[in-house]
């Protein structure tokens, strides 16, 4: 087991003042037959969003496309807390559910195909012991990997691509534990749980596994920021390393690989703030999504918040459209921009809540240029591709460029070129190794524009 202590002067100050104008606001909708949206993802020209009654989608606009209910999943109850977009074939999404209404809460684990329909679900239970999953994650084998909760311990556990559980494994010492978020780095499972060991006090740790489901390290924070930190979500940073958020009056906190802290920040909030989401964007920044809770009242709001890549304040918002009261997730999305998903309370009240969606236009300065003059991606063949694909691009004049691979979720899967270019047309390849199939974006950079393409690769 390793101890990480701060150290006080890294830690980045706690003033958020706004440096940039927020981004405008596009639409903002409202779903009045869920409760609440606690997971979306951009896939497939628009939206897949996780919520405790439905599995759907919608188009880029926020128009529902298809829903999944329990009922088609041949469940009593369904809570579809983490989705995961598998691009080119469907989504995988897990949670807690019950196969009948007699039955014990289980996790579970669906997939469905790019319509709707379910090819899949798979049940992982203790009848003793209320069993709950946090984050689903794909593996290059085209498996998944799972961090839950079982009974009073994290739980985390792979499969195979059709769900059949390969290896389990279990973490805590008494009745908290419980494994949040997970991540495949390097050949191996990163996990950040909270939870306590006979040597360790309750809190956020980051733990490491081997791909077989070996222990191969323990990481705890004794002195994380703020009176009773929980564990809440990972990223990985941009620039390397990960981002760990806690929930309650949260800090964001960039470690290297192994939890040695680097610094941290506070995302805005007053009196009783809660962190949901954190994830990356395409410039190396951080996105922040969380929950305003004034202690006088229940006037609670979403927020919503941009940092970039070393936790300063560059802007956020405190969400009034639509009565939101809450931001569960956040991402920013493949052509600039972002969504934003939750829970509102629309007035008059009391009404039930209703899940809640909202999409914001890309910054200034941020926005990808496409057809732009000076930079321009030629070609990308083939593509859709199974092993190397070819890139061209050109530029008008020479200078410092760079061209990078994203996930759907905005982290750096490679760089295939970072330096001086010539001007004229050049080409380089890419030929992924250890990353599953799926559709990825490619930025092509200089130090004022940039362009975009989109890469599908199939294994």
């Amino acid at each position: 087991m390793k101890t990480v202590t701060f150290i006080p002067f890294l830690l980045v100050g706690i003033a958020f003042p706004q440096l940039m104008d927020k981004p405008e606001i596009e639409w903002a909708r409202l779903y009045s037959d869920v409760t609440e949206i606690l997971d979306a993802d951009e896939a497939n020209n628009g939206f897949i969003l996780g919520s405790p009654d439905a599995l759907f989608f919608t188009n880029s606009a926020g128009d529902r496309q298809w829903l999944v209910s329990p009922a088609d999943a041949g469940w009593h109850y369904l809570k579809f807390q983490s989705v995961f977009p598998l691009p080119c074939e469907g989504y995988v999404s897990t949670g807690v559910g019950k196969e009948t209404e007699s039955s014990s809460y289980s996790i579970f684990l669906i997939k469905v195909d790019l319509d709707g329909n379910v090819v899949w679900i798979r049940n992982y239970d203790n009848p003793e012991t209320t069993d709950y999953a946090f984050d689903v994650i794909e593996l290059p084998d085209e498996g998944f990997a799972i961090a839950a909760r079982q009974g009073g311990e994290a739980w985390v556990f792979r499969t195979d691509s059709q769900g059949d559980t390969l290896w389990t494994s279990k973490w805590g010492w008494t009745t908290n534990a419980k494994a949040m978020s997970i991540l495949y780095i390097d050949d191996g499972l990163t996990v950040f749980a909270q939870g306590n060991t006979p040597t360790t006090p309750s809190g956020p740790h980051l733990i490491r596994y081997d791909m077989e489901g070996n222990l191969l390290w323990e990481t705890n924070f004794p002195d994380w920021p703020g009176s009773s930190p929980g564990a809440q979500a990972m990223c990985e940073a941009s620039d390397g390393g990960l981002l760990l958020l806690d929930h309650y009056w949260p800090a964001i906190m960039h470690t290297d690989y192994q939890g040695n802290p680097d610094w941290w920040t506070w995302p805005p909030g007053v009196d009783q703030p809660y962190g949901y989401s954190v994830s990356t964007t395409m410039d190396g920044g951080i996105l922040y999504g969380g929950e305003l809770r004034p202690i006088d009242s229940r006037a609670y709001g979403g927020v919503i918040a941009r940092f970039d890549s070393l936790g300063n304040d560059l802007w956020y918002d405190n969400i009034n459209e639509s009565s939101c009261c809450g931001i569960y997730s956040a991402t920013q999305l493949s052509q600039g921009g972002y969504i934003a998903a939750g829970i509102a309370f629309p007035l008059p009240s009391p009404n039930p809540s209703q899940g809640f969606l909202i999409k914001y236009a890309p910054e200034l300065g941020f926005e990808p240029q496409e057809g732009s003059s000076s930079v321009t991606i030629s070609s990308i063949s083939p593509n859709p591709f199974s092993a190397v694909t070819e890139i061209q691009f050109s530029l008008v004049e020479a200078g410092e460029a760079s061209l990078t691979v994203f996930d759907l979720y905005g982290r750096v899967v490679d760089v295939l070129g970072d330096g001086l270019f010539s001007e004229g047309e050049h080409t380089l390849q890419w030929a992924p190794e250890g990353i599953a199939s799926g559709c990825y974006m490619l930025r092509l950079s200089t130090s004022d524009e940039c362009v975009t393409g989109n890469l599908v690769f199939l294994r």
